[in-house]
């Protein structure tokens, strides 16, 4: 079901999990503002990582994390940007999806990722993978970025684990960056024990998300030291 969102760009209900794939605040707000630009932010202070982002997208979707990425790429730095998705039909859906104006000028790679799943010129490359995510971050390396932007907790627990964390820790360069719309107690818990310092995004007028890293950075630091005086840090496991 489409849904329009305030920002004015459109957004799907997803019927197997019965949430949208962005908030009411929008699909492009929401994608820039608690993903693309922090992790950017992040990626200019470490110097763009010697000239190459990676990026792993939670899980494709939309794609709006991915073409927003492209749009708003550094000049001269190439973006590989790895991503699961379980929806094949979605994907090739997405040729026909009313994105805003302005991604007509990525309108052919949107073709191509619709159509085969990737996509690659010079400075972009994409591959989306038909895959369960848990399964998928067991098969490649290291990343610089990660938008953890899967369906919540409540409903796609199994993308929120304890266990689900420390695989992505493992393919984190340690100077990388999570990015999250999520600002859960058990989301937060499970990166804390894991040693990631936590904070949050400054833009006015947008919901607070999640910034994790290991790396002492620039942003609005959660002082999730106080808050364990007052709540039991708590996290998701998987299931035995």
């Amino acid at each position: 079901m489409l849904v329009k969102t305030n920002d004015g760009s459109f957004t799907l209900k997803n019927q197997k999990y019965n949430e949208c794939y962005h908030s009411s605040e929008g699909a492009v707000t929401e994608s820039l503002y608690k993903h693309v630009f922090p992790a950017f932010d992040v990626a200019k202070k470490f110097n763009y990582y010697g000239g190459e982002i990676k990026i792993l997208d939670i899980c494709f979707g939309l794609g709006f994390n991915t073409f927003l990425s492209i749009l708003n790429r550094p000049k001269d730095i190439k973006l590989q940007i790895f991503s699961p998705e379980l929806d094949e039909d979605l994907i090739r859906s997405l040729k026909n999806f009313p994105y805003p104006k302005e991604f007509e000028t990525i309108k052919h790679i949107i073709y191509e990722v619709s159509d085969n799943l990737k996509y690659e010129d010079s400075y972009v490359k994409i591959e989306v993978s038909i895959i369960d995510a848990r399964e998928y971050i067991k098969s490649i390396e290291k990343v610089d970025i990660v938008y953890q932007d899967a369906f919540s907790l409540k409903v796609n627990p199994e993308l929120w684990t304890f266990e689900y964390f420390k695989d992505i820790d493992s393919i984190l360069n340690p100077k990388g960056v999570l990015t999250s719309y999520s600002v859960a107690t058990p989301f937060r818990c499970a990166l804390y024990k894991l040693g990631y310092n936590l904070y949050t995004h400054p833009y006015e007028n947008i919901r607070k998300g999640t910034i994790a890293s290991k790396a002492i950075l620039d942003f609005e630091k959660v002082d999730f030291e106080e808050k364990l005086k007052r709540i039991d840090c708590r996290v998701l496991r998987d299931e035995k």
